[in-house]
This record gives structure tokens, sequence and C-alpha cells, in this order.
């Protein structure tokens, strides 16, 4: 089922994903951290975030551990839809299970906050993910110095891009448009 479930995920299947997802549970297969990730990740590409977090409860409420990978669908989830504020719930959550959060974590949760116009956040983010060493990259670089635009702050876009110079991220003309 995870292998079919990822694939209908790749494929952008969301509904397909959740009818697999749902026949495990009638044939009393129990949903690994695998399997919620990947129904999880194909919500989050079909924008159900309301459903991506319904899964994130399940996995919880069923004693289903989550990973870094279940964390950033989640989040991820949340930023298509501009939730910053249940992303952060989940960031502030997933540090609590003392999981490190990955590049894709950090690039979702500044995300969420761009989409929120949430500038201030994005960029606490951004210097946690830097003071963490956690490697940003191009999307870590247009999700922040969007955040910045979309709240008027040039001066803060221009520091972010410093920032990122000095990451020796490869910036392109994404991130300075």
């Amino acid at each position: 089922f995870n292998a079919a479930i990822t694939a209908c995920e790749k494929c952008g299947e969301w509904e397909v994903a959740m009818q697999l997802f749902n026949a495990m549970a009638q044939k009393e297969i129990d949903a690994s951290t695998i399997t919620f990730s990947a129904a999880m990740s194909a919500c989050e590409k079909g924008s159900k975030w309301e459903k991506a977090l319904q899964l994130f409860d399940a996995m919880l409420q069923n004693n289903v551990e989550p990973n870094v990978i279940s964390f950033s669908a989640a989040i991820s989830a949340c930023g298509n839809e501009a939730k910053w504020d249940k992303a952060l719930q989940l960031f502030t959550l997933m540090v609590r299970c003392k999981l490190r959060p990955s590049t894709i974590t950090f690039n979702a949760a500044i995300s969420a906050c761009e989409q929120s116009g949430e500038w201030v956040t994005a960029l606490r983010f951004f210097d946690m993910m830097v003071e963490s060493k956690v490697e940003p990259d191009m999307i870590t670089a247009s999700a922040a110095v969007s955040a910045c635009e979309r709240g008027g702050e040039w001066e803060a876009a221009l520091q972010c891009l410093s920032m990122l110079a000095r990451c020796n991220v490869e910036l392109d003309t994404i991130a300075f448009c």
C-alpha cells in the first residue's frame, strides 16, 4: 500500500491515495509512519490542508510516531493555504519531539509565513535555520526574500540576500525579482 500511495502522491492523485489509505483500515492493516506521510503529502499536493492535518492527528492518536517527513508534509500543507499559525504549532511540536528540522521543513515553514504576509516570523525561521546549521537553498532564498517583499521590507530583503550569499546559496533571478 505504501508504494501505491506514494505513487498517487507523485501523480497528484490525492483522492486515490485516500481511497487506498482507507482500504488499509478496512482490511485492518496498520498504517505506518511512511503510510501517513505519503497520504499527507498527497493531500498537501491536492491543496487539502485540513485533510492532511486530520491525518497527522490520526497518526498521533494511533501512536504512530511522526518523523521529519511527516512534520514537513503537514507544515507544507499549511503553507499552501497560508496557515502560518498552524505551521508554527507543528514546527514547535516537532522541536519538542526532539526531531531536527530539515531544509524542506524550514522551507515549508518560511513559505507558510511568506504566503500569510508574516515576514518577521519568516525571517525568524530563516535565522533559526542558519543558526541550526541547516543549509538553505534556492527555495529558502525565494521564500525569505518574497516574505520581505510582501511586507514592503526592502532592507530586510537585502540583509536576507547578504546572509544567503554568506551561506553560499547560488542565487538566481527569482531571488532578485
